[in-house]
């Protein structure tokens, strides 16, 4: 499916490009849309794309040899796809990608992007600052990991998701199963169970698939409490702000 107009300037990577590079990047790219558990490439694919997605929500998973599921990221609107391995010149992905839900993509062929790269002023410059942006979040759940009990790694990915999707606090639904949200935390289903049970008594409320953190004070001095970027987090001023 060929790229609607303007639907590239929507995208925070191509936002600030000149309409003469929007028009270049149009003409190479496809709009691509994948339903709900389909494969989108498997580990050891060849890298023939750098995807940016649109809409929608990516699992990134590496399977072990016992075929379970390890989550390593969940991307949302505006995340790209194959960045760092296209940086790092790797010729094959490391990690597969399934589609959560219904999923749009703008789907740029890496041959391409490789061989036009230095043609746009800013793109390599955000692509740079994208992977750096993501390596540090990975350091800083490496450190939490370590640092931070079971239900204090919950707490903070909750806020986390109202920072990314902008959700209230006072209220609302997990955008993805538990199940995932435990695979992504690196959890056995039954201990991310048992450390739900004891969120309420940090400030925050877990029933179902509902989420409510009527103290957030109270739940933001449990989750920093063993975190050591806590002055420079984005996720509880903005989690704060919003009540």
């Amino acid at each position: 499916m060929s790229i609607p107009p303007h639907v590239l300037k929507t995208v925070p990577l191509f936002a600030d490009l000149t309409p003469q590079e929007v028009t270049l990047l149009e003409q190479h790219c496809r709009l691509r849309t994948y339903e709900e558990g389909q494969i989108l490439f498997t580990q050891g694919d060849a890298i023939t794309s750098l995807y940016v997605l649109c809409q929608g929500t990516l699992q990134i998973f590496r399977d072990t040899q016992t075929g379970h599921e390890v989550t390593t990221d969940i991307l949302i609107a505006g995340d790209l796809l194959g960045a760092d391995d296209m940086l790092n010149a790797v010729e094959t992905h490391t990690s597969s990608a399934k589609a959560v839900d219904k999923t749009i993509l703008v789907d740029i062929p890496a041959l391409w992007v490789r061989q036009n790269f230095k043609s746009f002023d800013r793109l390599g410059e955000h692509l740079l600052e994208y992977v750096s942006k993501r390596l540090h979040q990975a350091q800083t759940e490496r450190e939490q990991s370590i640092t931070m009990t079971a239900p204090q790694l919950i707490a903070c990915y909750v806020q986390r998701l109202c920072f990314l999707y902008g959700f209230d606090p006072k209220g609302f639904d997990l955008p993805y199963k538990k199940t995932l949200i435990a695979s992504r935390l690196g959890m056995a289903l039954e201990t991310f169970s048992r450390s739900l049970e004891k969120l309420s008594d940090h400030g925050i409320i877990i029933s179902g698939n509902h989420v409510s953190i009527p103290d957030i004070e109270k739940a933001t001095t449990f989750v920093c409490s063993e975190c050591s970027i806590n002055d420079v987090c984005e996720n509880h001023p903005e989690t704060k702000s919003q009540f």
